[in-house]
């Protein structure tokens, strides 16, 4: 159960709200019954079956035309994006008191490394102030990325924005990235030069990512290789309200026009990959997620570009390395 859920109805209460739309992540649907029943004591409260993305994705307008309110839990709010409803934001935040040793920072140490980028992904935003107190004790210099206008607070990380880590690429010798699991590592790599490093805390182990993220990179590049002989293509433009780029998607259809391609924008809120066979495409550029075409590529009988993926292998853009596609901004969607 996330604490301070008086929060949540103390400010429906200031709203003055009646009818609430819940959304939650997969991972707490396991409470909604009790979510549900605390919120039902005051108020009509409708609850979103569907899976999303985060605070990049509140719905559809059909699901909450006629709510006052919606109330997503565990994740934080994106400043950016100009939401149709009133929200509020209930962040989850790992609260164990977890004890790292000096020794795990040994490596960092034996290559030299002082100066360290601290990153995390919002679990563990008050894990990494500890970190990086307890760096700094040992004798490392921590320095904690500054956000753009997408992100939350510093030192957060998203799949698609990598700001905090670019802030002060010119300033760190290495990223230590405080989360588990491998994909918001793996991202801050390809999003910097620097050495990353994850500081797993179910493991409570240091591990180097670029093993992962060469691994990584030789998989996509098969991918890509197979797109080099595509036709028609398909650009979409997710209808999310956080991930909304049609004028990014409309660049990339006349890209494709440029190279003598058959491109067809299309928009989407739910990837399908059958819709994509049934329209006999080459190859799919999707505008939207990028943890969509990048975890998810496997589902699909084609190849599924980011923008930048695609302006590479078909020379657009002139790029030495992989380029990583991050969100900075969203254009709004009509109402």
């Amino acid at each position: 159960m996330i604490k301070n859920f008086d929060d949540v109805m103390d400010r429906l209460q200031e709203l003055n709200a009646k009818k609430v739309l819940l959304q939650l992540p997969d991972g707490l649907k396991p409470h909604v019954f009790e979510y549900f029943n605390r919120l039902s004591e005051k108020y009509t409260v409708v609850v979103s079956s569907d899976p999303f993305y985060g605070a990049c994705d509140i719905s559809t307008p059909d699901v909450y035309r006629d709510v006052d309110c919606i109330v997503q839990l565990g994740h934080s709010e994106i400043p950016n994006i100009k939401y149709p409803k009133p929200m509020i934001f209930m962040e989850y935040r790992v609260e164990k008191n977890i004890t790292i040793e000096e020794s795990v920072f040994q490596q960092l140490r034996d290559r030299g490394f002082r100066k360290i980028g601290l990153l995390c992904s919002i679990q563990y935003i008050d894990q990494m102030q500890k970190v990086g107190a307890f760096m700094q004790s040992i004798g490392f210099e921590v320095i904690v990325g500054k956000q753009d206008n997408r992100m939350k607070y510093p030192g957060q990380v998203l799949g698609c924005n990598f700001s905090a880590a670019h802030s002060i690429s010119s300033e760190v010798d290495a990223y230590v990235v405080v989360s588990t699991g491998k994909f918001h590592a793996i991202g801050a790599q390809l999003a910097s030069s620097k050495d990353v490093f994850i500081l797993d805390m179910h493991e409570r182990r240091l591990n180097e990512i670029r093993p992962e993220t060469d691994k990584f990179l030789r998989r996509r590049y098969a991918k890509l290789s197979k797109a080099r002989d595509a036709r028609k293509i398909c650009v979409v433009a997710d209808t999310k309200i956080g991930q909304y780029r049609i004028r990014l998607a409309n660049k990339i259809v006349e890209q494709a026009k440029a190279q003598g391609l058959e491109p067809v924008l299309l928009t989407a809120n739910d990837v399908r990959p059958s819709d994509y066979e049934n329209m006999r495409c080459d190859a799919v550029v999707f505008t939207g997620c990028p943890r969509v075409s990048l975890d998810e590529s496997d589902k699909f009988p084609m190849p599924i570009l980011t923008p930048p993926e695609f302006q590479q292998i078909f020379g657009i853009k002139e790029n030495s390395h992989y380029v990583m596609d991050e969100i900075v901004a969203v254009d709004e969607i009509p109402s």
